[in-house]
């Protein structure tokens, strides 16, 4: 097996298997003709296509300028398709692109930690979106007038320490128009710049607009699928589906957070459920420090958004929620289990209520430091506290 450093794209369909179940024959036919199109693109960009599985697509580029203009110019040519198409089947890919060394199998496939990345900034990606990582960002950015948006950290499995995510974005339709015209020496086809200059921008668009204007962006509800449900399995079964989980006492209560890589709150509690436990009520100073302190004793529950321009560190989600059509900012919040609102940490300003009615509650701060104080958000995030009484009776018992 050889190895070797490559730019990676990786790519799958947002939501794929709920248009299977929905419309399996037309989804497998708009499929065959968006992959017939990625195919080509890929190929003219001098590209070759390593792992395939279902909708996803792994391909590797020698070049990185070259793996962003396949990807820009792919997700315009699927845009273009999709007008054709009803709006219930429209297909959208996701893109992550990452440079990083892989190793080569003996049936063309790749493997390894690079690979891995450039599957995680594909999840990040809105539907019909670009992400990139920051070595790809900084060849793209040195050679290309292309013009990416920095849109925050986040953890990756198995790394230590966070990644700096970029995006595609529509600020300067000019830069990547001009950037296209300088480039037409990498591209064996010109054709495929004209597909490019008509369609890109509007493609892309809502990618960046979503990942930097709301505070938790829709998809990242992604990591579970509605029919996931961890009921009548063991605790050890359940968290094993897990890669970072850390566990904490404090008087009769056991504390467990877990990286979710993104949920939504009914499969939250569902797992909650699971675990014997509910989503952590904090009723006191002491208990919320000591939960806030159990979320960095490990790294990889916070991540590092831009918000607005500006550094948000995010944390888990806890079991505070609000009443639908409750008067907004601060009325009708209570715990999940039923329990008043005793004791509240809410940051400066907040509740906020900004972009929408958000029902739910999550450890957040201004910043790139993590801060034991609390925020409204809609939906949940991608880490949870959860908490799992140990007296017999179930009684609460903190200190």
């Amino acid at each position: 097996m050889a190895r070797k450093l490559t730019t990676i794209f990786a790519a799958d369909i947002a939501q794929y298997s709920q248009h299977v179940e929905d419309d399996e024959i037309a989804t497998l036919a708009h499929l065959a003709n968006l992959r017939q199109s990625m195919d080509a693109i890929i190929r003219a960009h001098e590209g070759s296509i390593a792992n395939t599985a279902g909708d996803s697509v792994i391909a590797v580029f020698d070049s990185a300028v070259e793996a962003v203009l396949a990807a820009i110019e792919i997700q315009a040519a699927h845009k273009h398709y999709n007008e054709t198409v009803p709006m219930a089947q429209r297909l959208k890919y996701r893109i992550g692109i990452n440079i990083g060394d892989v190793t080569v199998q003996q049936n063309g496939d790749v493997l390894g930690g690079g690979v891995n990345i450039a599957a995680r900034l594909e999840s990040i990606a809105q539907p019909g979106g670009i992400c990139v990582s920051e070595s790809v960002f900084e060849q793209v950015d040195r050679k290309l007038p292309t013009d990416l948006k920095r849109i925050g950290e986040h953890y990756v499995k198995n790394l230590a320490k966070p990644i700096r995510v970029y995006a595609i974005s529509d600020s300067e339709e000019g830069l990547l128009a001009l950037s296209r015209r300088k480039t037409i020496g990498f591209i064996r086809k010109p054709v495929f710049l004209a597909t490019l200059a008509v369609l890109t921008v509007v493609a892309l668009g809502a990618s960046v607009y979503v990942l930097t204007q709301q505070r938790t962006p829709e998809w990242a509800q992604r990591a579970y699928k509605k029919d996931e449900s961890v009921q009548g399995k063991s605790e050890k079964e359940i968290l094993a589906k897990f890669d970072l989980v850390t566990q904490g006492y404090l008087g009769q209560s056991r504390y467990l957070v877990i990286r979710t890589w993104g949920a939504s709150m009914p499969a939250l509690l569902d797992l909650a459920a699971g675990l014997k436990g509910h989503l952590v009520t904090i009723t006191s100073p002491e208990e919320n420090q000591f939960v806030y302190d159990l979320t960095l004793k490990e790294p990889g529950y916070w991540v590092v958004q831009d918000v607005g321009g500006q550094p948000q560190s995010s944390g888990p989600m806890i079991g505070l929620m609000q009443d639908d059509g409750a008067a907004e900012p601060a009325n009708g919040w209570h715990w999940v289990d039923g329990e008043p609102l005793s004791f509240t940490a809410w940051a400066p300003y907040q509740p906020g209520n900004s972009g929408g009615h958000q029902n739910y509650a999550q450890f957040r701060a201004d910043g790139r430091e993590p801060k034991p104080t609390w925020d409204d958000i809609d939906p949940a995030q991608d880490s949870v506290v959860i908490e799992i009484e140990v007296t017999q009776i179930g009684q609460r018992a903190k200190r």
